[in-house]
């Protein structure tokens, strides 16, 4: 799992130009697109992430920023990585299946004639783990190309550059 990153950006273009402009380019549905950066915001903060059409993944990385004037522009602050939720839910899944593994293992181990009860209670939550853990590792196999095309993006559309 990637770290978090904190994004530290000044766009020449105000705050409310910025919010017209993200409203703009988020209410086009681009249908001929098989990517894109998507989100929402205000003139105080933003969350935009990179999707691609018939995907889903939860766990992509997301850029969560404060906009604050600066100047004639707009300084934007944040993260871009992974969101809480999405750093947390692989220990969640494995801690919850992992019960179910001690359970399996422990009545299988203590409790006479009930080896094959114990194996699939253990077994199938143990194919679960490794099925989540090859997902989890998939998922997250784009994450520095979204990271990028979320910062080609805020390069592009809004002319942001690390501030000095």
């Amino acid at each position: 799992m990637a770290k978090s990153e904190d994004i530290d950006l000044y766009s020449p273009l105000p705050p409310e130009e910025i919010a017209r402009k993200l409203k703009v380019i988020m209410d086009d549905p681009m249908p001929t697109a098989t990517a894109r950066v998507f989100g929402n915001g205000s003139q105080y903060d933003m969350t935009l992430r990179y999707a691609r059409r018939n995907v889903q993944n939860p766990m992509a990385p997301t850029l969560e920023a404060a906009m604050e004037p600066q100047g004639e522009g707009t300084r934007i602050t944040g993260t871009l990585g992974q969101t809480r939720s999405g750093r947390l839910f692989p220990f969640v899944w494995h801690g919850f299946l992992s019960l179910f593994v001690i359970v399996g293992a422990t009545v299988a181990w203590f409790v006479p004639d009930a080896l094959l009860f114990g194996a699939i209670f253990a077994g199938i939550p143990l194919f679960m783990m490794v099925i989540g853990a090859v997902s989890f590792r998939a998922g997250a196999a784009k994450d520095n190309e979204d990271r990028r095309e979320i910062l080609r993006f805020l390069t592009k559309e809004l002319d942001a550059r690390p501030a000095a």
